[in-house]
């Protein structure tokens, strides 16, 4: 289904005079029909781009120079795009590639193109649904989703199609428990119909899916190998791309000592347009200093309630008091001031020309006392200071990911409210994330955290569970997490 052999690819030069760096070099790899491949690599290393070369985007749109051979499904994707529906292929931002007006139609659109009878889609597109666990969301605009059930949207509308070849960029980045098994029962049926899947990821547990993986750094893939083999993660260690708990710094969860509120929630309801009630009620106090996980399936509400915390949305009943005041009626510039918050995809934040801009916006706005030095430190915490100069968009996803959170260092605000941070970021990144958070803590920072990420909950003075807009169960997380399926409602 794949077959790959010599493929170099660099992208075209930003400004005249900019010294050109391969992306990928010398690639080779095969995958039989049926089989499966798991790349991983670091941020950086080129599994986005590997992606797109092999879909037959990438340099058709974006420019740049390929060299080698790629053949999809018997074609030379590099000669012609590979038919309609041949080619499957997932964005690590799934967001990105949804555009109709609702779910359904989201996922017949891709039917409709193959010319699929009239009389099949209905049932194909019920199917897809069903096997995500989106039915009941059928007449919900791909937008009012949650970013898990954005991604299994995506999926959906790509197994509904059932194409010979499917290329998935972190296919399980952002999904809670039910959808990884969701997603991996999909891909199993795919390939017993003879479908090949290339997979890039940063987890050694998502590689197992596949017979074998391979690592990709530097723009050089190693030749595969059973992914068995990565049981052992010495070599993802020093390669960057993996990050295990029993390396991570201290958070002295036994040192906290409750401050007064730091943020307050009295009855808060909240629905969006048109939509059914999305928090229900909820009453919740969390003292300054303290480090809350807030954990709960895809669609849970999550994001919804930490985006009432700087004012991004108002309680549609009850209110929310930020350090002792209340936010109504107070602009979200005057509350930034006090609380930071990380969007769970991080290019719903960019808007500035260069990375230095993007980090020096909110000090510059804020008029904060010694911005250069507050941007200059922050950029150099999250390993940015060489890329200062590039617009963000052009940068990976991780590091995308790092410049969002180096914007937020540089305001340092009394209450931090991160909303999957550890999505998308390789070993090193997630260092960075750590050890800043590890220290925003020792400062008296108040942290809350939403993840799908156990062990990262379980390093927490306290786990919020959420499911269906309500608050499930409220504790210490060696009370919480032993009840939930790694952090999901049980």
């Amino acid at each position: 289904m794949l077959d790959v052999h010599s493929l170099s690819f660099t992208y075209p030069p930003l400004y005249a005079g900019e010294s050109i760096t391969s992306v990928l070099r010398e690639i080779t790899f095969s995958v039989a029909p049926g089989g499966a491949l798991a790349v991983l690599g670091p941020n950086g290393s080129g599994k986005s781009t590997l992606c797109h070369v092999l879909a037959g985007l990438t340099p058709r749109y974006t420019g740049g120079g390929a060299t080698g051979r790629v053949t999809v499904a018997g074609g030379d994707v590099l000669a012609s795009p590979p038919p309609v529906g041949v080619v499957g292929a997932l964005f690590q931002d799934a967001a990105a590639q949804l555009f109709n007006h609702n779910v359904e139609h989201e996922v017949a659109w891709g039917l409709e193109a193959l010319g699929v009878p009239t009389a099949q889609i209905g049932p194909q597109v019920m199917a897809a649904l069903e096997r995500f666990g989106l039915a009941a969301l059928r007449h919900r605009p791909p937008w009012a989703l949650s970013g898990g059930q954005q991604k299994r949207l995506a999926l959906a509308t790509l197994w509904a199609m059932q194409p010979r070849v499917l290329l998935l960029d972190e296919p399980l980045g952002g999904l809670d428990l039910a959808g990884q098994q969701e997603v991996q029962e999909a891909l199993t049926g795919l390939r017993q119909s003879g479908t090949g899947v290339l997979l890039t990821t940063l987890e050694a547990s998502t590689a197992g899916y596949a017979s074998q993986a391979a690592l990709l750094n530097a723009g050089k893939l190693s030749p595969p190998f059973p992914s068995a083999a990565l049981a052992n993660q010495s070599e993802l260690i020093e390669a960057g791309i993996a990050y295990p708990p029993y390396l991570w710094p201290d958070f002295g969860a036994a040192q906290f000592q409750p401050g007064p509120p730091a943020l307050e929630l009295v009855d808060l309801s909240f629905h969006y347009p048109g939509e059914q009630v999305a928090l229900h009620n909820i009453d919740l106090t969390i003292p300054r200093g303290q480090f809350v996980a807030l954990i709960g399936p895809n669609g849970a509400g999550k994001s919804t309630l930490i985006r009432h915390f700087n004012g991004l949305l108002r309680p549609t009943q009850g209110r929310v008091r930020l350090l002792g005041q209340d936010t109504a009626g107070r602009r979200v510039g005057e509350l930034a001031r006090s609380v930071s918050y990380l969007f769970q995809r991080p290019e719903q934040q960019f808007f500035a020309a260069t990375v230095r801009d993007e980090v020096a916006y909110g000090p510059t706005q804020l008029r904060l006392p010694d911005a250069r030095a507050r941007v200059a430190a922050a950029l150099a915490r999250f390993a940015l200071t060489p890329y200062a100069a590039l617009p963000p968009a052009i940068l990976s996803y991780g590091a995308q990911r790092a410049v969002a959170l180096a914007a937020l260092a540089a305001l340092d605000t009394p209450v931090l409210a991160l909303d999957e941070p550890t999505v998308g970021l390789d070993g090193r990144g997630r260092a960075q994330l750590l050890e800043w958070l590890v220290a925003r803590r020792a400062a008296g920072v108040t942290l809350v955290v939403v993840t799908h990420e156990m062990a990262l909950a379980a390093r927490a003075d306290r786990v919020i569970a959420l499911d269906a807009g309500r608050i499930i169960a409220d504790g210490a997380p060696e009370v919480i997490l032993p009840h939930c399926g790694r952090g999901e409602a049980a």
